[in-house]
């Protein structure tokens, strides 16, 4: 039997995602705080912008553990919630975000890790962490 290895994020992914992240806030004039995790939703990175909002600390945190959990952009994700009887789920797993701006982090086909933006509107929040996202994925061999 031949075994498969999935790939992982490491520390240098983490800290190039947080550093395109911080470049396209700073070209928005907008900040936010950044969180990236793991595919259990364990956090890797954060960054707290100077002048971001204090409150949405962890709302970016959730929004990524709710890419990585669920495989799906949070607000995506909460479109879904919002159209079947799903009430509540959005306690579970330590709380779930279920707005725009956290997006799943894949790797060779397979979801190793959320990334989390809050602190702008959450239509600026989704495009910091697609475009950051993009950024990345041109550094992959």
């Amino acid at each position: 039997m031949s075994r498969q290895y999935l790939p992982l994020l490491f520390n240098a992914d983490v800290k190039l995602l947080i550093r395109a992240c911080e470049t396209k806030a700073a070209n928005m004039g907008v900040n936010f705080n950044i969180a990236v995790v793991d595919a259990g939703g364990h956090l890797l990175g954060f960054s707290h912008m100077d002048g971001a909002t204090l409150g949405s600390i962890e709302v970016s945190q959730r929004k990524a553990v709710t890419a990585a959990l669920f495989k799906a952009e949070s607000g995506a994700f909460g479109d879904v919630v919002r159209a079947r009887p799903l009430t509540g789920i959005e306690n579970f797993n330590g709380g779930l975000a279920l707005f725009k701006g956290g997006v799943p982090i894949e790797l060779e086909g397979h979801v190793v890790g959320g990334l989390g933006i809050a602190g702008g509107t959450a239509v600026q929040d989704l495009e910091v962490a697609e475009w950051a996202l993009a950024e990345f994925y041109k550094t992959i061999d």
